[in-house]
């Protein structure tokens, strides 16, 4: 299933004050960069319990961009991770590089 990154759950949040709106939207885009590099190097060095603690994190940030679905593989993934296993990987890894294609191409609010 694909599933389109949205702002609908920052726009509620928000109330339509901007300022909320901006300093939401640019922490969540900090901390999503910083745990997705961080993610890649736990990865690359087959780091597990540093996968498992970052997968845990960026799951928070893939539901706050209204990804249900996609919220759903990362928990599975998170799970797996703790059984030891990859399984989910290439679908968790799909999804981190759509989310940071869409903050790529969404102008700082």
């Amino acid at each position: 299933m694909y599933e389109n990154p949205n702002l609908d759950y920052l726009e509620q949040l928000a109330a339509g004050d901007l300022t909320v709106r901006k300093t939401i939207y640019a922490l969540m885009v900090n901390e999503f960069d910083s745990d997705f590099e961080a993610y890649k190097k736990a990865k690359l060095q087959n780091d597990a319990q540093a996968c498992i603690a970052l997968v845990h994190r960026l799951k928070h940030k893939i539901g706050f961009l209204g990804m249900e679905y996609s919220y759903q593989i990362a928990n599975r993934y998170e799970v797996e991770l703790r059984r030891n296993s990859d399984r989910f990987a290439a679908e968790f890894d799909a999804v981190l590089d759509q989310i940071h294609e869409f903050i790529q191409k969404t102008p700082q609010l």
